[in-house]
């Protein structure tokens, strides 16, 4: 018997819905940012991201959802909605100052659901490759967000893009 995928999806009109069980970590970055590209290559705009199973978020992670939202705004259109949020991840969210470039919906008495219910979404296999440019970019989004963050993250960065050198 197979493990399911952490990492599940369905499209409803505009709307692509990411659900994110278990931890929102690297192991995770490429298959989304792979599978997010395809969407807005598809002309598809409107990202929900469900992260009601989703236990904690490293930075990879995190990055990744601010390189979507960037990306989004770079096209000039489109929305990034993170959506049945626990309070700890909430506080992760709030620490970068995410909350202030995608909606950020806390997990409240009711959860939202895909519009064709939980049995609509369709399991996506991961992709096991650690990309050392899915992790650069990822922590430049986070550096680019705000000056405070681009403090916290610029040996990160530099280390990343030292490593990312050819040799």
């Amino acid at each position: 018997m197979s493990t399911p995928s952490p990492l599940t999806a369905g499209c409803f009109g505009q709307d692509v819905w990411i659900r994110i069980d278990g931890r929102g970590n690297l192991g995770l970055c490429a298959t989304f940012r792979k599978f997010t590209q395809a969407m807005i290559g598809k002309g598809r705009d409107s990202f929900v991201v469900d992260l009601r199973g989703c236990e904690h978020m490293d930075s990879t992670f995190m990055g990744t959802l601010t390189g979507l939202s960037q990306n989004l705004r770079s096209l000039g259109r489109g929305m990034l909605s993170v959506i049945n949020v626990s309070p700890r991840n909430v506080e992760l969210l709030e620490n970068l100052g995410l909350n202030f470039l995608f909606h950020v919906e806390p997990l409240g008495d009711s959860l939202r659901h895909p519009p064709g219910g939980d049995q609509a979404l369709l399991e996506l296999p991961l992709d096991p490759s650690i990309d050392k440019e899915i992790l650069l970019s990822a922590h430049e989004a986070l550096a680019a967000s705000n000056p405070a963050n681009a403090e916290r993250f610029r040996d990160v960065v530099e280390y990343l893009r030292q490593q990312a050198r050819p040799s």
